[in-house]
């Protein structure tokens, strides 16, 4: 806890405060599991099945939920406890760089995963998308990410713009990755979501085994 504390009052104006360290990480945990169920959860079809109807890709739920809900979610808390509290489990105490990186990696993949996979979607067209709603929650963490730890993000900014172009490519490189799996799958194609149409009655189901 001590080496956390430290870290704290590196990186931002908090002090060694404890109590603070927790909220800010329980916020953080939160933020990221509501959103999660959310596209696990929401409105229509869950968010791997809604992402494959896009490109007409059939993505079996054996696959898709332990990609786009636990590990997503696994990797984002991953990125809060080294950005935060400057340590990861089995690793321990990591360094400024990785630090600022992993700052950098959330802002970006806050902002790309509600601009890219939910914003922008919804706009053209691909309606409903689940974990919409819960998007502004992400703007306002990346915001106060931005403000609360500029000292930790300074301290290494070539590591924290890097963290930032790296966590914006992942949600953004999805839907091409997806489009190029359909390419390779045959089995799984179907007929894309049409634009500003409900979405297809096969995304609606469980997914067929491969």
């Amino acid at each position: 806890m001590d080496a956390a504390l430290d870290h704290l009052n590196q990186i931002s104006g908090f002090g060694r405060s404890a109590p603070l360290l927790i909220l800010i990480l329980g916020a953080n945990f939160a933020i990221t599991a509501f959103h999660s169920y959310q596209e696990w959860k929401g409105t229509g079809a869950p968010l791997w099945r809604n992402f494959g109807a896009i490109v007409g890709l059939d993505v079996p739920d054996r696959f898709g939920f332990p990609l786009f809900t636990i590990g997503l979610t696994l990797a984002l808390w991953g990125l809060g406890l080294i950005g935060i509290a400057g340590w990861f489990p089995l690793v321990g105490s990591v360094g400024r760089g990785c630090a600022a990186g992993a700052l950098g990696a959330l802002i970006g993949a806050r902002l790309s995963d509600t601009l890219v996979s939910h914003v922008l979607l919804h706009c053209v067209g691909y309606r409903p998308n689940p974990g919409l709603s819960s998007t502004p929650l992400y703007i306002l963490e990346a915001l106060f990410i931005a403000v609360a730890f500029h000292a930790g993000l300074a301290g290494d900014a070539k590591s924290a713009y890097a963290g930032i172009a790296l966590g914006a490519a992942v949600f953004v490189a999805v839907l091409p990755g997806l489009w190029l799996l359909r390419r390779v799958m045959p089995a799984w194609r179907r007929d894309a979501w049409q634009r500003w149409q409900p979405v297809p009655s096969w995304a609606l189901t469980s997914p067929r085994a491969m």
